[in-house]
């Protein structure tokens, strides 16, 4: 019985110290985005990314709240769009790293 109390806590302790590594690795991914939405992507996207005013022929830039939008697309056609651009968006392949 004292064994299988050790090995359970061992157990407990090993998952609970490896989900605070990755939450402390994703708290510095999600610090990171948010940067970066905040210094390139919101001057068209908006601060709160609902998206902005479209200027001249040019579609107005994508609201990322809207949840259909968000549902339509896959994380790899949104890093394509990032990297390659669509329409009035520009590429930002050289700029990012996957």
């Amino acid at each position: 019985m004292r064994g299988s109390l050790r090995a359970l806590f061992a157990l407990a302790f090993g998952c609970a110290a490896s989900a605070c590594q990755r939450s402390s690795a994703d708290a510095e991914s999600i610090q990171s985005g948010e940067r970066i939405f905040a210094s390139v992507c919101s001057r068209c996207h908006g601060v709160d990314g609902k998206g902005g005013i479209a200027t001249g022929a040019a579609n107005a830039p994508r609201n990322f709240c809207d949840a259909a939008f968000q549902a339509s697309r896959s994380d790899a056609d949104l890093r394509q769009v990032i990297q390659k651009g669509k329409a009035s968006m520009p590429a930002f392949g050289s700029l990012f790293s996957d």
